[in-house]
């Protein structure tokens, strides 16, 4: 996409990409920051390209006592009460949020 997006533009050279990736997308960024230079590699227009990735927190409010927490860090199950019925507010993003020319 950012190759696209770039020739459609006339870019020579992309500095950096940048990507919002939610904690409960089912994506994991260590993968990204892995590859990425394997992609990258044999494409001059990416020759000195950074990748920045944001994390997005995956947050939920409890659907039983509307508490607000961190679904990873207590494993889906609201730390006040217990239960696990809630409705997802953030966290399942995954997107290319910014290319840096």
């Amino acid at each position: 996409m950012a190759e696209r997006v770039a020739k459609e533009n006339g870019v020579e050279e992309i500095k950096y990409l940048a990507l919002t990736v939610g904690e409960l997308s089912g994506y994991m960024p260590i993968f990204f920051e892995q590859y990425f230079p394997i992609v990258t590699e044999d494409r001059p227009l990416f020759k000195d390209a950074k990748l920045v990735i944001e994390t997005v927190k995956g947050e939920a409010l409890c659907n039983e006592c509307q508490s607000l927490y961190n679904v990873m860090k207590h494993e889906g199950t609201c730390p006040k009460c217990g239960s696990r019925e809630k409705t997802i507010l953030g966290g399942q993003e995954f997107a290319l949020k910014e290319i840096g020319y």
